[in-house]
């Protein structure tokens, strides 16, 4: 009884006291993305995908969007992020592209018609630094 009271209380003062358990920090972002194409390493797929995307954290390693549309998990796709330097004039490419390939590695429903994924950069690129460091 004693250990039970014991580890009860231990799991309370976890959560009081919650520590980031991620290898990177999260950055909170709103940007649109879609798909077009989902494919495996073997180049199989999923082809013509129209679905609207809101992608709600982005960090060094991966993101986590949102969706209304069902997608395999160990699946890739092609991201381009574009993301607005500050000070720069309107003239002088205000949104630049970052390209990378994204692994996706697990869902989670959320209610009846959308769907939280998280997914990896499985090709990281210098540009990603650029892009959380504004």
């Amino acid at each position: 009884m004693f250990w039970r009271l014991c580890h009860i209380l231990y799991r309370k003062a976890n959560r009081f006291f919650m520590r980031e358990r991620r290898r990177n920090v999260r950055y909170p972002v709103s940007i649109k993305l879609s798909i077009c194409d989902l494919y495996k390493q073997n180049y199989s797929g999923v082809h013509e995908l129209e679905t609207p995307i809101e992608v709600e954290n982005i960090s060094i390693s991966g993101l986590s969007f949102v969706t209304e549309g069902v997608l395999p998990v160990g699946y890739y796709f092609n991201a381009s992020l574009a993301y607005e330097q500050p000070g720069a004039p309107d003239s002088a490419n205000p949104n630049p592209l970052i390209f990378t390939t994204v692994k996706i590695l697990y869902s989670k429903p959320l209610d009846h018609n959308h769907y939280r994924y998280g997914c990896e950069f499985a090709v990281p690129t210098d540009n990603l630094q650029a892009l959380l460091a504004l």
